[in-house]
């Protein structure tokens, strides 16, 4: 991971946004995807918060690898998609791609960091999709792309709240006092 930001300096971060949520939207069986790439995305937003640049992953992550195969497969199937989105990016709403804008979108995509690296059951698809979004919005200057990013991260955020509650009343109703 970190030799990809070395590589691509300005367009790294987007690109491993972009990466990084494929993992979370897209199901990886065997593979502790949620906590590994949530944790990382934790990482990134928290120096795009700061203002930080170049983007640094700590040590003991970056030089975590995923299996050839697992990535192929995850990247082989969102390919199309990403093809097709293609046909609606395209540099607008500049105001939302500024540096400071970046530093509030670096405070979101932590915080969806958290809800993918979090153990909730079908909790990451969109946290996973909202990074999505921010990522391409960042990558091609799109503010309407991270104007709908922003818009599901809120959408994520709730639907996440919901089965987190969910979840504890079920626990609490048949579980504890059954």
């Amino acid at each position: 991971m970190q030799e990809i930001l070395n590589a691509l300096d300005d367009d790294a971060v987007a690109l491993t946004l972009l990466v990084l949520s494929l993992p979370a939207i897209v199901p990886t069986p065997g593979v502790p995807a949620g906590l590994l790439f949530g944790s990382l995305l934790i990482f990134i937003g928290l120096q795009m918060s700061f203002g930080m640049h170049p983007i640094r992953i700590p040590p003991g992550l970056s030089g975590l690898k995923i299996d050839r195969t697992t990535l192929k497969r995850i990247i082989d199937r969102a390919v199309p998609y990403l093809e097709k989105s293609e046909r609606w990016i395209r540099p607008r709403l500049n105001g939302l791609i500024t540096p400071g804008a970046t530093r509030g979108i670096g405070v979101v995509i932590s915080i969806m960091g958290l809800l993918i690296a979090l153990p909730i059951p079908f909790g990451n698809t969109l946290p996973g999709l909202a990074v999505l979004l921010l990522a391409i919005g960042l990558g091609q200057k799109d503010g309407l792309a991270v104007l709908a990013g922003l818009g599901l991260a809120v959408i994520s955020g709730a639907a996440s709240w919901g089965l987190l509650a969910g979840g504890s009343w079920l626990i609490e109703k048949y579980l504890l006092f059954a």
